[in-house]
């Protein structure tokens, strides 16, 4: 058989006609036989070969790593370093490209208002598209001598001012226009002894708002309602992965811990669901009250495939859907408006969408999933049930009999065996089905074909975590009067900015849920370094756990403490709960958190893991994956079967 030149082959090697590499052999993909097998041709003998869709996303996932073997790295989004006026004008620059970025066939005509819309050359528009496509929104953000670090913060209070400026008197029932917002800011910058912008800066800044936006804010009820969309409606979920929807609930079930099966109370769940096919792409449980990272994770585990994930928590089914969405639908809880979420979901480029206050239509779908789970966990012992009416006399806490990890598993089995192969009244069919041919095509649909594999998942991870930045000493790095160090960082030592000589601010991230160690980003390799304890010898702790430790500390008067005093007192503090552990619910669940974040750590880096290349880790073991459709299809019956690294 000819070779297929990279030219003329799809970037997505799982695209009909897609390339990729399995073991030193080439192949050509030929078809899809279900979500998770895909006929491919073997370049060396023309033999068509049925593979494993799994073990080829082992294979290409993500480029070989530059760390040392020391090391252990991960690469950088970019969006960590921008200021706020620089993450602004990279996110209007990206959705005005995305006219020319979703129109079929881009004229140069479009290209051209686009340019004049910027007040840019048209060559211009063409290099931002092409370092979008290739760096990601970061790229689309003004370019600086330091690469943005250490400038004067002028620009950043004006830009302060004139916001302010926008939000007082322009997003208002007045309804000023510009000129007259302008009388009011000139002399705001006069006494602040700021340059006065000229108008047509703040038109730009206004026309960086969504009609959504302005119209609620300047015609109040009318504008919302012109927004208002139909209930039941979602025109945009056209196909699987264009719309998810995600939000929280507390599960109708008491759980008992680990260690003495005793009552610890309810788990919180973050589910995220396709519009439309109605299958459940991803969750996470939890003990902790929804929170950004509850959002963070439920996302990654939607995003990524769950080979990994399953196998760590032992959990046999089949969960053959994963990939990036289009938009993700959210309500307006501060879990899914904070930053670090909504510069997470830039950076790997999709939108995230909040539903108007009131509207409960727009979260229907997953709202009466969340409901449809819940009634059958009501079947299960130690079940709340939905209210008290219901309970009656009937004591949960007695009866609870499930652990964390339990619920974990009979979720993911309920959802996976049960829910996804039942027919769903709102769209006629099984959602598994109703995935699998919105992917693979039908008599009725033509299919998107499978997304291109996750290139890189442990930045995918690193992208939905805290960050901050801070400076280097010599002694290392300190977020939260924890020290963190490593020889990695000692090029930073007292690093100078050279464009204005202050000291240099580095970007830090941390798994709130683990505070052992945190992510350095090297500005010059552009990767991410995890950094340890500077003294090993201090435990683990979490996030909520050193807040305890500090509001403990605040009661005692001491404001201002340090290292030793942090870990001493939660030493303190952990001996005093031991001796009760197993005398309140508060002390069992807190021990239960700090056993379910280490299984949890486990099984998203097995997640994060099955997606990294096979030469960098073990082959899978997987047992033998026959599909039916092979046995009883002539044309194919004969295909051999080759199994992936």
């Amino acid at each position: 058989m000819p070779s297929t030149s990279s030219s003329t082959a799809p970037e997505n090697p799982l695209a009909i006609g897609g390339v990729f590499v399995l073991r030193g052999d080439t192949y050509l993909v030929d078809g899809y036989l279900d979500l998770t097998h895909l006929i491919a041709r073997r370049e060396s003998d023309g033999q068509k070969v049925r593979l494993i869709i799994a073990d080829i996303l082992d294979a290409i996932a993500t480029p070989p790593s530059t760390s040392t073997p020391d090391e252990e790295t991960a690469s950088s989004s970019g969006t960590e370093t921008l200021s706020k006026e620089d993450w602004d004008i990279a996110v209007a620059r990206s959705e005005k490209l995305k006219t020319l970025v979703e129109a079929k066939r881009p004229s140069k005509k479009l290209a051209a208002e686009v340019a004049t819309f910027f007040g840019v050359h048209v060559s211009t528009i063409y290099r931002w598209l092409k370092r979008e496509q290739e760096k990601g929104i970061a790229a689309l953000a003004p370019l600086h001598p330091s690469g943005g670090r250490g400038r004067s913060r002028l620009n950043d209070i004006l830009d302060d001012v004139i916001w302010a400026a926008i939000e007082e008197h322009y997003l208002t029932d007045k309804k000023m226009r510009i000129s007259k917002v302008m009388t009011i800011l000139g002399p705001k910058c006069r006494r602040a002894n700021l340059k006065v912008p000229h108008a047509n800066t703040v038109r730009l800044r206004v026309s960086w708002l969504s009609d959504k936006t302005k119209d609620e804010a300047r015609d109040g009820e009318r504008g919302r309602k012109r927004h208002r969309p139909v209930p039941g409606s979602y025109k945009e979920a056209t196909h699987p992965n264009s719309v998810w929807q995600i939000d929280h609930t507390p599960l109708d079930l008491c759980i008992v811990d680990d260690v003495y099966r005793r009552n610890i109370g309810r788990a919180w769940l973050t589910l995220v669901i396709d519009v439309y096919s109605r299958c459940v792409v991803g969750f996470y449980l939890s003990l902790d009250k929804p929170n950004a990272t509850s959002v963070g994770m439920a996302l990654v585990h939607a995003i990524l495939p769950k080979e990994g994930w399953l196998a760590a928590h032992g959990i046999d089914v089949k969960w053959p859907n994963w990939g990036k969405p289009i938009k993700v639908h959210a309500d307006n809880d501060k879990t899914f408006r904070c930053d670090m979420v909504t510069r997470a979901a830039m950076a790997q480029k999709f939108d995230l969408e909040w539903r108007p206050v009131k509207t409960p239509h727009w979260g229907g779908h997953i709202e009466r999933l969340l409901g449809t789970l819940n009634q059958e966990i009501h079947t299960i012992n130690g079940t709340t049930f939905s209210n008290p009416t219901q309970r009656g006399d009937y004591k949960s806490h007695e009866e609870a009999e499930f652990t964390f990890s339990d619920s974990e598993t009979y979720v993911t089995k309920y959802l996976c065996g049960v829910y996804h192969q039942s027919k769903h009244d709102g769209i006629g069919r099984p959602p598994i089905r109703m995935y699998e041919s919105g992917i693979l095509g039908d008599a009725h649909t033509l299919g998107t074909g499978l997304q291109a594999p996750i290139k890189d998942p442990m930045r995918l991870r690193l992208d939905f975590l805290p960050f901050k930045e801070v400076t280097v000493q010599a002694y290392g790095v300190t977020w939260d009067t924890i020290t963190y160090y490593d020889p990695s960082i000692d090029n930073w030592i007292h690093a100078r900015d050279p464009e204005t000589g202050r000291k240099r601010r580095f970007t830090v991230r941390r798994d709130p849920r683990d505070l052992s160690s945190i992510w350095f980003l090297d500005p010059d390799r552009d990767v991410y370094l995890k950094i340890p304890y500077r003294r090993m010898e201090h435990p683990s702790l979490n996030l909520w756990e050193l807040r305890e430790v500090r509001a403990h500390l605040r009661a005692q008067g001491k404001e201002e403490v340090d290292e030793d005093l942090v870990f001493d007192t939660y030493e303190e503090l952990q001996r005093i709960k031991n001796n009760a552990s197993d005398e309140t619910k508060e002390a069992r669940k807190r021990d239960q958190k700090k056993r379910t974040y280490e299984k949890k750590k486990a099984a998203e880096a097995a997640q994060v893991g099955a997606a990294t290349p096979a030469s960098q880790q073990a082959p899978p073991s997987r047992p033998a994956n026959t599909n039916g459709l092979l046995e009883d299809d002539e044309e194919i019956s004969s295909f051999e079967v080759v199994r992936g690294g």
